[in-house]
This record gives structure tokens, C-alpha cells and sequence, in this order.
């Protein structure tokens, strides 16, 4: 008896040096973000012409309520903040007796951020380019299932070349469109940098703020309490997160069918349109099967077909890490977007809009599908542990 208790001890303090070497990490990002967001406001305040959210449709919910120089003096201090608090993070003790105060901080800022720069334009920019990479993975996923699981390469293989003969002899797509589609693609990132760098700064101030709340918090008891409730029903959250992207996937697919949705008037269903549909909805499509593998076993151990890796551990952190950040993308989207939809003609329509794209539901829902994921892996974890310790 009196064997285990240091074996016990030594791997209490084991997990509380892992939890401080999490935290650091995302602390330096936090600060680094907060710099950028306050350099960000600086250059607002002195240059306001170079505010990207004076473009229509692309304000976040402080700014349409704030005039331009108060707009700018709010993201100073958003910064300014999170460098302080930043800074707090890092000292000594923040998961001691401060780490309750520093957890409701850094949720409150995560939040800061959200109301201060959320912009429907970052969806816009991650759903191209998750989509894209999603077309070109789904391509080469293929072709190696083709070499290395026929049973499941040949039937996709099928399956593909059918979407792709409807959608070129049944709605119209060509290559003229896909190449357009790609050009548009290409120059509008470059146009739309300044805006983008913003978005990739607040993305990554609220992941990084949202890990040390979490990491921070689970020194209080409902914190933990509520972590263990998470893993328990980590199944129904995971397929309430995986619900997200499925109406927009359904609306896009609608496209290839005489009975197409929310589509474009007729004539106007140009190929390049239906590209860029078809992309985003493989996107869509994507990400609920990605959101599936969070309980799925190809989540925690690669497939046999893949090369070199088949069989391997899943890194728990390659699934954690994309995972929050497309949770924080679409989060920090949705205050804005639901703000537009309230431009449409009627109630209905407001409904229907956030309904087929419910961004307000699918990101909440996918971090905390992701918080239980990453718990569950360290709880196995930990199980590990503690049994060589025993041992």
C-alpha cells in the first residue's frame, strides 16, 4: 500500500507538468496574437481608410454598433488585454491558486474577440480553401484506396466518375468553369490578404485563448465535473457536431438534381457557380465525415491501407488541433452571419438561411466534440501512466 502512494504522487505531479507545458505553449500564441490585433487597431486609429471591415458585408457586431476611431480604440484595448493577460499566463502560478481567475479571463477575452472581430468573411476564406483541399484529398484518397483497399477504391472510384459525368452532362459544369472558378480563387486570395491576416490573427487569439481557459479551469471542480460529462457523451455531441455542415452539404448536392436549392436564377447557373458549389459542398460533405472519425476507430488508429502510417496511433493532437481551429472559424463567423441573414425579406427566409447554414449551432458544438475527444485520449492516457507506475 504504502508503495503506491508515491507512484501515485509522482504522476499527479507528471500530469500537472504536462498541463503547464500545454498551457505555455498557447499562452506565447496568445500573446503573439494580441500584439497583432493591437498593432491591428493602431494602424486603424491612425490610418482609417485601411479598416477592411468598412466593406459591406464583412462587419463584425462591434463595428456596426461603433463609429470607425471608437471601432479602432476597442481592438487597441482587446489587444492590450490579452497581452497583460498574456503575460499573467506565463508567470509562475497561473495553474496554482490563480488559475481559477486566469480561466474566466481568457474565456471572457476568447469572447472579446469574437464580438469585437468576428467576420463573415473568414467562413468565406476557410470554406474555399477546406474545400479545395477536401477535392484534391478526396482525388488522392482514391487513388490509393484504387492500389491498396480495391474494395473500397473501386466502388468510390465509381461513385466519383458518376457525380462528375451528372454534373458536366446534367448541370453543366465544364473545365472552362473549373478553371475560372480556380483564377477567381487565386486572385481573390491575394486581394484579399489584409483581411485574411486579420482573420488568421482573431482565429488564432480565440483558439489560443479558448486552450487556456480550458487548461487553466480544469483546476475547479465543475470544470473537471463538466469534462467528465462531455467524454460520457462524447458519441451524441459528436454526432450533433457532425449535423453542422450536412444541411449545406444537402443544398449544394441539390444542384446535380432537377430540383436544385437556393440556387441562382435560371440562366445564371453559370459552370463557374456550379464549380464553386460543388467545391463548397465537398467541403461540407468532408467535414461531417471528419467529425464522424472524432468516435470513429480510424480517429485513433490510421486505416491499414494507408502507406506507412497504417496501423499507427493517431496523434491525438492531429485531430485536436485542425479540430478546434475549424470550430474557431466557424464560431467566431457566426455572430456576423446571423447578423446578415436579418437583411432578408422575411422571417422565413431568416429561418431557412440559418438553418441550412446554422454556424451558431455547428461550431460551439464541434469544439465541445473536440473537448471530449482530446479528454477521452488523455484519459487513456493518463490510464497508461498510472498502471507503469504501479507496475
Amino acid at each position: 500500500m504504502t508503495s503506491t502512494r508515491p507512484a501515485t504522487g509522482s504522476v499527479a505531479a507528471a500530469r500537472s507538468e504536462a498541463e503547464t507545458r500545454l498551457l505555455r505553449p498557447f499562452a506565447v500564441l496568445a500573446l503573439v496574437a494580441s500584439v497583432a490585433i493591437a498593432a491591428f487597431g493602431l494602424a486603424w486609429w491612425l490610418l482609417p481608410d485601411s479598416n477592411p471591415y468598412t466593406a459591406p458585408g464583412s462587419r463584425s457586431l462591434a463595428n456596426a454598433l461603433l463609429e470607425p476611431t471608437q471601432f479602432a480604440a476597442v481592438v487597441v484595448a482587446t489587444g492590450a488585454v490579452g497581452l497583460l493577460l498574456a503575460c499573467g499566463a506565463l508567470s509562475r502560478g497561473a495553474l496554482g491558486r490563480r488559475a481559477p481567475l486566469v480561466a474566466g479571463a481568457a474565456a471572457v477575452l476568447a469572447a472579446t474577440v469574437i464580438v469585437v472581430l468576428g467576420d463573415a468573411g473568414t467562413i468565406t476564406f476557410a470554406g474555399y480553401l477546406f474545400g479545395f483541399s477536401a477535392v484534391v484529398a478526396g482525388m488522392l484518397t482514391t487513388a490509393v484506396l484504387i492500389v491498396r483497399a480495391p474494395r473500397l477504391g473501386v466502388p468510390l472510384l465509381l461513385l466519383l466518375l458518376a457525380l462528375i459525368g451528372v454534373a458536366v452532362s446534367w448541370a453543366g459544369l465544364t473545365w472552362d468553369g473549373v478553371t475560372t472558378f480556380l483564377m477567381k480563387f487565386g486572385s481573390g486570395l491575394v486581394g484579399n490578404a489584409l483581411p485574411i491576416l486579420v482573420s488568421a490573427a482573431s482565429v488564432t487569439a480565440v483558439l489560443a485563448w479558448t486552450v487556456v481557459a480550458v487548461v487553466a479551469g480544469r483546476t475547479t471542480r465543475e470544470v473537471r465535473a463538466f469534462e467528465s460529462w462531455l467524454v460520457r457523451h462524447r458519441r451524441t455531441v459528436t454526432v450533433l457536431a457532425a449535423l453542422g455542415p450536412l444541411p449545406y452539404a444537402v443544398v449544394r448536392a441539390s444542384w446535380l438534381t432537377p430540383w436544385p436549392l437556393f440556387a441562382p436564377a435560371t440562366g445564371e447557373l453559370s459552370p463557374a457557380v456550379l464549380a464553386t458549389g460543388l467545391m463548397l459542398g465537398s467541403g461540407a460533405a468532408a467535414a461531417c465525415v471528419l467529425t464522424l472519425g472524432l468516435i470513429m476507430r480510424w480517429g485513433r488508429v490510421f486505416p491499414r491501407w494507408m502507406p506507412r502510417l497504417g496501423g499507427r496511433p493517431v496523434p491525438a493532437r492531429l485531430a485536436v488541433v485542425p479540430g478546434l481551429a475549424a470550430a474557431t472559424i466557424i464560431t467566431i463567423s457566426a455572430v456576423p452571419v446571423f447578423v446578415l441573414s436579418l437583411g432578408a425579406d422575411s422571417l422565413i427566409e431568416v429561418i431557412v438561411f440559418d438553418l441550412v447554414l446554422p454556424l451558431w449551432f455547428w461550431g460551439p458544438m464541434l469544439a465541445l466534440a473536440v473537448w471530449a475527444y482530446a479528454a477521452e485520449r488523455r484519459g487513456e492516457g493518463r490510464a497508461i501512466e498510472a498502471a507503469a507506475a504501479a507496475g
